[in-house]
């Protein structure tokens, strides 16, 4: 259960829509076991005394915060930037796994790789503009694949050889 606390943390946009998607509109609330909701548990503070809250922007995103065994959401709402930039981190990381696993599924079904990106576009519901950004952030991942399929050790982690001198004396 989500408590009427709400926190603001400067994001994307595009980041934004798609948290929305999975998790319902402004102020998001994380399901019960997030890895989002650990983060906000450690990361949540007392705010400090000039501290004033953030007006709402669209590159803002509103967070509904769960109520904590250890904390109480009431008086620990504040995250301090470096907190905040930790978070979007995480959330931008799991942007990255979710459209890349999302598009590599669909171009093994044969699509193109333009249209795997429209799809995803639209399942997430942002805009057009992005779709450069995400195209050249694919390709980033394909080539990043490749080159480290290229330059992968050449030792066969499967074969278990005894490589111990004690054993055989010379």
């Amino acid at each position: 259960m989500a408590s009427q606390t709400i926190i603001r943390v400067s994001c994307e946009p595009y980041l934004i829509k798609f948290l929305e998607t999975l998790y319902g509109p402004s102020p998001i609330v994380f399901p019960k076991n997030s890895n989002f909701n650990t983060i906000l548990d450690v990361f949540l503070d007392k705010p400090p005394i000039d501290y004033k809250e953030p007006e709402r922007t669209e590159k803002m995103l509103e967070i509904r915060l769960p109520y904590f065994e250890n904390k109480n959401v009431l008086f620990n709402y504040y995250l301090s930037p470096t907190k905040q930039r930790i978070l979007i981190k995480e959330l931008w990381k799991f942007f990255k796994i979710t459209f890349r696993s999302e598009i590599s599924k669909h171009i093994v079904l044969g699509l193109d790789r333009q249209d795997a990106i429209q799809i995803f576009i639209e399942k997430y519901d942002l805009s057009q503009d992005n779709c450069d950004f995400l195209e050249k952030d694919f390709q980033r991942y394909v080539k990043l694949r490749s080159y480290h399929r290229l330059f992968r050790s050449k030792k066969n982690t499967s074969v278990k050889e005894v490589n111990c001198p004690e054993l055989f004396p010379s």
